[in-house]
């Protein structure tokens, strides 16, 4: 049974991802840039590129991840059962809580120790500065004499040949027969390289070349002391070895690096050709220019012939005498105008002068009066006579409406004797007397009696 009292401080405790952190922190900060060797199971390659495996011995394994831009720099596909020499980073993939090998170089098994003195001695002659770029030189616009150090019976040199072949490069190549590979090798390219240079007319430029291969079948290009000679070079040095993947330390100290003996023969051939080009078109401005010119300076002279017919002092007369003549016609024109447009203007003025003339305006009063006095007097002559006539129709109708008219007509006015008048028959009949009024005279009558009314 545990001890109850055996409890741990709580600060002590750690959760699963700080103890994986701290592994992760210890693991991959001590193992960077490791070489190991091995041989590969559970290879598999998936569609994103990258390719998993193991790397295992007798005794262990360990995982191992090349990701998919390191994995197609190699110039050999993995496969199970292969025996390789790895280069990478030890990392740790904490949500599993493993450790994996990250590898960025893979190595078919012996080639590990040359790689890492390839890398030893890049570094050192790096640190140097004989890789710099300030150094290097830039190749001639039009190399002619060209300097090839190579096997004289290898397929570079028949690319390189033959791409110059045809690409109709004129120039003279010279071949300097060297073995590009075993131990005597370097010694042999080095002292070739030092021929190049003494060579008399000299080169404008040396090819270092051999076709592709192993480590150990490109290793002499990789011999400091060639590395050293070539960046050394009193002629621009090209390094030319292996193929697109394959570097050797000549290429870093060389003054120019081509990815294959063809790339090289292109990128001569291509200067050559690029020169060519630049000097046809020159010739051709000046076959233009020599056919143009005598054109153009005939154009020139009946030009200058031309302005100095245009510019001679009898010319320049004729044309102040023609100028003169036009401005004396514009001027008598501009005051014939003038005048015109005075006289206008005057003739306006006289007639409203005329139209505002104190005596014409008084004939004219004049005139007005006597047309109002004739107006007048017609308006007091229809006035009259209009009221004269008013006048008579009322007098007619007062006439009209007179007594004695009426009585004349046939009426008559019943009065009582008192003298005041029978509006009706009742109050006739209470009158003892009536009088009847007559246009020309006064009858007494008798009223009827009750009983005599007519019934």
């Amino acid at each position: 049974m545990p001890d109850l009292n055996f409890q741990p401080d709580a600060e002590a405790v750690l959760e699963v991802s700080a103890l994986t952190e701290q592994i992760k922190r210890l693991l991959e900060g001590s193992f960077t840039r490791v070489w190991v060797r091995g041989e590969i199971s559970n290879c598999r390659k998936q569609s994103s590129g990258h390719v998993y495996f193991s790397l295992k011995d007798k005794g262990s394994q360990i995982p191992c991840v090349l990701f998919a831009r390191d994995a197609a720099r190699q110039d050999f596909a993995l496969k199970d059962g292969e025996a390789v020499t790895l280069f990478g980073d030890l990392a740790v993939y904490a949500p599993h809580g493993r450790y994996q090998l990250i590898v960025k170089i893979a190595l078919h098994s012996g080639e590990g120790r040359l790689q890492i003195e390839f890398e030893r001695l890049k570094r050192s002659l790096a640190a140097e500065g004989l890789f710099e770029a300030e150094r290097k030189r830039t190749l001639t616009a039009l190399p002619r004499r060209i300097a090839v150090i190579t096997s004289p019976t290898g397929a570079a040199l028949r690319d390189f040949l033959r791409i110059l072949q045809r690409r109709n490069f004129d120039g003279s190549v010279v071949v300097f027969p060297v073995r590009v590979q075993g131990k005597e090798a370097a010694a042999e390219i080095e002292e070739a390289l030092a021929c190049a240079n003494a060579f008399s007319p000299g080169f404008d430029c040396i090819v270092l070349t051999r076709g592709g291969g192993s480590i150990e079948d490109l290793w002499p290009f990789n011999n400091e002391s060639l590395a050293r000679a070539v960046a050394a070079s009193a002629k621009l040095a090209i390094s030319a070895v292996g193929h697109e993947i394959d570097q050797v330390l000549t290429d870093y100290s060389a003054d120019i690096r081509a990815e294959t003996p063809s790339a090289a023969a292109e990128l001569i051939s291509s200067k050559s050709l690029e020169t060519r080009r630049k000097f046809l078109e020159v010739s051709q401005s000046l076959r233009r220019l020599s056919t143009q010119l005598p054109l153009r300076i005939q154009q020139r002279l009946e030009a200058a012939q031309t302005r100095f017919r245009l510019l001679s002092p009898q010319r320049q007369l004729a044309f102040h005498a023609l100028r003169i003549d036009d401005t004396q016609i514009r001027l008598t024109q501009a005051l014939r105008d003038n005048l015109a447009a005075n006289r206008e203007t005057i003739q306006h003025l006289s007639n409203r002068l005329i139209r505002h003339n104190p005596k014409r305006r008084l004939d004219l009063a004049y005139q007005n009066l006597s047309a109002f006095k004739h107006r007048l007097e017609f308006a007091s002559t229809q006035s009259l006579q209009t009221s004269n006539a008013k006048l008579t129709a009322i007098q007619k109708r007062l006439a009209n409406t007179n007594i004695q008219s009426a009585l004349k007509r046939g009426f008559a006015i019943l009065q009582k004797e008192d003298g005041s008048i029978l509006a009706s028959a009742s109050s006739a009949q209470s009158a003892a007397r009536i009088k009847a009024r007559f246009h020309d005279g006064i009858v007494t009558l008798t009223p009827n009696t009750p009983e005599n009314k007519p019934k």
